[in-house]
This record gives C-alpha cells, sequence and structure tokens, in this order.
C-alpha cells in the first residue's frame, strides 16, 4: 500500500519532518500499559449490564467475540502502518498519507468531536459514581452529593495534570491503567470463585442462567428467533463503546524511542488482553447474573455491575465499594485522554 501522490522517499522525509515530538525510552512502558488500559473502558464494568439484559448470556459472548475480533485486525492494521510511519497525530495523520487530506481533516475533526463530548459525559458519570457513597436522604444542598461540584473539582485535576505536562500526564495514565487491570483481573477471578461455589454461602452457580434462558432473551418481548435476534443485534451494536479508546497506543508512536520494535510487540499481543478482558469477561458474566435480573437497571452506578450483583448476592460486603472506584479511575482516565 502506497500513500496517494507521493513515493516512499517522500514518506520517510515527510515522518521525520512531521515528528517534532520528542523520543523518550521511558515512552516505552507506558505505551504497554496503554495498549493494556486502553481496551478497558467502563463499558465493561456497567455497559455489559444493558447488554446482559437485551441480549442475554450467549448473545452477550457472541458480540463481543464479533467486536474483539474486528477490533483485532484494525490494530494490526494500524500497528502495522505505525510502525513503519511513525509521525505525530497517528492514524488521523495516516489516513491524508494514505487516501485524501480531505478525509483525514473530516476524520480528524470528528476524532476531536467525539473526544470533547466523551468528556463532560465521563466527568457526569463520574460524579453520579460518587452518589454511590452517599445516603438516600442527603440532599444535593447539603454540599455532599452536589453533582456539579465533583464535576468542577475533576475539571480542576485534568486541567492540572495536563499543565504539568507529559511526564505527569504518562504516570497518571500508567497507574490509572494498573488499577483498572488490576481490577478487572481480580473480578474475573472472584467472578469465576462465586460461579464453582467458593462465595460465603457455598452456592455454586454454574450455567444455571444459559440453561434458563437458552443463552439468548426475546429482545423487548419479541417472540420467535427474531426477538432474539434483535436481542444479540442491539448488543452488536452497544458493544463497540466498550472498547473506545484502543486507538490510542498509535498516539504514542512519535514518542517512542524504537517503535519499529515496540510497536508491534504491543499491537501483536493485544488480542490476548482482547481475549482475557471481554471474552472470558463476558463468560463470566453471562454466569454470574441472570438477564431478567432487575438490578441489571441500575446501571449508573457500580450497584448495576453484573459483577458487583453476583458479588453481593454471595454476601461479599466490601468489593462493591472498590468496584466503584475502579470505575470512577476509569471515567477519569478517559477524561485525561
Amino acid at each position: 500500500m502506497r500513500p496517494v501522490g507521493a513515493d516512499m522517499s517522500q514518506i520517510s522525509a515527510g515522518s521525520e519532518s512531521s515528528a517534532k515530538l520528542k523520543s523518550d525510552q521511558n515512552a516505552d512502558p507506558l505505551r504497554q500499559m496503554l495498549v493494556i488500559g486502553g481496551v478497558i473502558g467502563t463499558g465493561l464494568f456497567l455497559g455489559t449490564a444493558g447488554n446482559l439484559h437485551n441480549g442475554g448470556p450467549a448473545g452477550l459472548l457472541i458480540s463481543y467475540c464479533i467486536m474483539a475480533s474486528l477490533l483485532y485486525s484494525v490494530m494490526v492494521g494500524l500497528g502495522e502502518m505505525i510502525a513503519a510511519f511513525p509521525i505525530a497525530g497517528g492514524h488521523v495523520s495516516l489516513i491524508g498519507r494514505y487516501s485524501s487530506p480531505e478525509l483525514s481533516f473530516a476524520v480528524g475533526w470528528l476524532y476531536w468531536y467525539c473526544y470533547i463530548v466523551l468528556l463532560p459525559a465521563e466527568m457526569s458519570a463520574g460524579a453520579v459514581l460518587i452518589t454511590y457513597w452517599t445516603k438516600p436522604s442527603e440532599t444535593c444542598t447539603s454540599g455532599v452529593c452536589n453533582n456539579a461540584m465533583w464535576v468542577g473539582l475533576m475539571l480542576i485535576v485534568v486541567l492540572l495534570v495536563n499543565f504539568l505536562g507529559t511526564k505527569a500526564w504518562g504516570e497518571c495514565e500508567f497507574w490509572a491503567a494498573s488499577i483498572k487491570v488490576i481490577t478487572i483481573v481480580g473480578l474475573i477471578i472472584v467472578g469465576i470463585v462465586i460461579t464453582a461455589g467458593g462465595g460465603p454461602d457455598h452456592t455454586s452457580i454454574g450455567f444455571r442462567f444459559w440453561h434458563e434462558t437458552g443463552g439468548f432473551v426475546q429482545y423487548k418481548g419479541i417472540p420467535g428467533a427474531w426477538g432474539r435476534f434483535l436481542g444479540f443485534f442491539s448488543v452488536l451494536i452497544t458493544a463497540a463503546f466498550a472498547f473506545i479508546g484502543t486507538e490510542m497506543s498509535a498516539l504514542a508512536a512519535a514518542e517512542t524511542s524504537n517503535p519499529a520494535k515496540s510497536v508491534p510487540r504491543a499491537i501483536k499481543t493485544v488480542w490476548i488482553r482482547l481475549a482475557l478482558f471481554y471474552i472470558i469477561g463476558a463468560l463470566v458474566i453471562g454466569m454470574l447474573v441472570s438477564p431478567d435480573d432487575p438490578q441489571l437497571d441500575l446501571a449508573s452506578t457500580a450497584a448495576g455491575s453484573p459483577f458487583v450483583i453476583a458479588i453481593q448476592r454471595a454476601g461479599i460486603r466490601a468489593l462493591p465499594s472498590i468496584v466503584n472506584a475502579a470505575l470512577l479511575t476509569s471515567a477519569w482516565m478517559i477524561d485525561l485522554d
């Protein structure tokens, strides 16, 4: 594949001249963690609740398998190009080189619009997550559950981190991604233990909810195979949100000391993380909670997370607050991006 209207020598020179960012060996661990943490969003913690309710355990698992396969194909292609031409701007700049400047311009503005909308959305979600620790009797006039106050504080922190420079931003991203990885791995392990009857109540769940529902549910009460297909298709569409942010790793290529070596190594292991976090996670979630569980409607806080529902039903008290704190960190990390 060659860029439109240019030869390879021009691209090599252009990539060197356009990459104004400083390469740093210390960016390599950050890149690795961004690739890992980038595939984990709040959708995996909270979005799976609605997906399980609409598509059932089989619909949830199949949808995430399809989206993970598509994402891996995209990341392999992106990794190949960004390793050869590690230019500032990542995939947006590559579109201009391999397709047309007009398309790159449009994608760049769409990408900007996506994250300019995502910033207040995630801040609002973070404020709602904080209300998990407030009592229902408390009013917002007390200053405890005032969402505007929490949004303002998060905005100040985000601006402060960005003003402190790349090093401070990288450290925050690294540790926030680490918290997300530790949380999801821990939840998957806890979920497997609960399904096997290792919880305090020693109740074995296994594939009970798969047998009860047949793997699929009737979407919006629509009967027959058509209702089951619509449930699966609705999950397939919304599952894409859970994978948002994975392409962020391409933006750091210009700051990597040896992108030809480090980028392929990071991209080639994306499938392992997708399989571990999403496919195994979706399988465990489908085993933990029934798609008809009414508590799945409370997906605005940790109380609606399938993991938290199963943990509470098993009689484990401390973990829900820990999961909510991890969700808050995940939302805050997206704000930093």
